[in-house]
């Protein structure tokens, strides 16, 4: 193809993502001003802040299946709600609309770190099913990705790295695997620093509430699990039993798939030296093992496309077709499962991917 012909190939392609990502931003600006907007940080952030603020526990009580089915049960460890506590003396509306502007930030600032320029991407990202959801919801998601994106910046450090890792850990579990990746990529006193950290913030976090709820908190997650898990959301559980298969199933399957990821993430550290990867495969591990999986949640994904794959090209625009699930229940059909499909594309193209230093080296070597 001449130059001209790929110089308005990527005019066109650009007008078009743009234009797709305005229209994603503008969908989300018509539901201001309803509750819509900011679902979980106003009614689960927010409110569990308010309890803290006044001295009361954010967890609900009794664990009846009618509050966790709500969708604003706080089933967090503490510290997100201690943060936000001070906020609770603000506007709700205000605190609202400035934290889906910072989540914007956090997103676009994620891509910055990870080396991308091509506008596309960003536009792209804009236009993602999963994107939409987290950024109309307004909660701690697009955060993650930040905080993912920081642990890859900070991999060569340690304090910086353990403070990250700890922090994303102890505020949202099920980013555990990424201790693996630190582990399997022998940043050992990183990933010991992690747990340090990780301990001490909790620790501090519900010693301000005076530890109420910690006995009941393993029980508190056991049954959100099974009352959001198993047809609600969209993990490897909900979609066996979207199947028509036992519960017991589709924790089998959540265990080989993540169990493979992590393996492969030991592999590609280990024996490969092949840090890029070896991410890739700790972050599919995070989704794989996670029991309760929002749509909103795949917006991870972003970090280690945008490792393995910093300039546009199709794969960025795979993510679009979760536009097709519902963001109420996980629908029927194909739809529970159209967003592992796409998880699973997405990470076999990154993975098959070979990484960009271990090519420089062998064109060096062979030079």
């Amino acid at each position: 193809m001449s130059s001209g012909a790929l110089g308005w190939s990527r005019t066109l392609s650009t007008g078009v993502v743009v234009a797709a990502a305005a229209i994603s931003l503008v969908a989300l600006l018509s539901i201001a001003g309803t509750d819509e907007l900011g679902w979980d940080f106003r009614y689960t952030y927010l409110r569990a802040a308010e309890f803290v603020r006044n001295g009361d526990s954010p967890y609900p009580s009794p664990l009846d299946d009618a509050t966790l089915a709500s969708g604003t049960a706080y089933v967090y460890p503490p510290q997100l709600a201690v943060v936000l506590a001070p906020l609770t003396v603000v506007p709700a509306d205000l605190v609202v609309w400035s934290a889906v502007a910072a989540s914007v930030v956090a997103l676009v600032g994620a891509l910055a770190i990870l080396g991308v320029r091509d506008a596309r991407c960003y536009a792209a990202v804009l236009v993602w099913g999963a994107t939409s959801s987290a950024l109309e919801m307004t909660n701690i998601t697009v955060f993650l990705v930040l905080a993912f994106a920081l642990a890859w910046r900070f991999r060569e450090t340690i304090w910086p790295l353990a403070a990250t890792l700890g922090l994303v850990v102890s505020t949202k579990l099920f980013g555990w695997p990424l201790l693996v990746w630190a582990v399997a990529t022998r940043r050992y006193r990183a990933a010991a620093g992690a747990i340090g950290v990780g301990v001490a913030v909790t620790f501090c976090a519900w010693a301000v509430i005076g530890f109420a709820g910690l006995t009941r908190y393993p029980e508190l997650l056991r049954r959100f699990s099974e009352v959001q898990g198993q047809e609600n959301s969209y993990s490897i559980v909900a979609a066996t039993v979207s199947l028509g298969y036992d519960p017991i199933v589709g924790q089998a399957l959540a265990a080989v798939a993540g169990g493979a990821l992590l393996a492969a993430a030991v592999y590609y550290g280990r024996r490969a030296q092949d840090d890029a990867r070896c991410f890739a495969a700790a972050v599919g591990a995070t989704l794989a093992f996670t029991p309760v999986l929002w749509l909103h949640f795949f917006v991870l994904l972003v970090v280690p496309l945008a490792i393995a794959r910093p300039r546009f090209s199709a794969i960025w625009l795979l993510p679009v077709v979760l536009w097709l699930c519902p963001r109420d229940g996980n629908g029927h059909g194909l739809e529970p499962l159209l967003p592992l499909i796409v998880t699973v594309v997405l990470l076999a193209v990154v993975l098959a991917r070979p990484d960009q230093a271990r090519q420089s080296r062998a064109v060096e070597a062979a030079t």
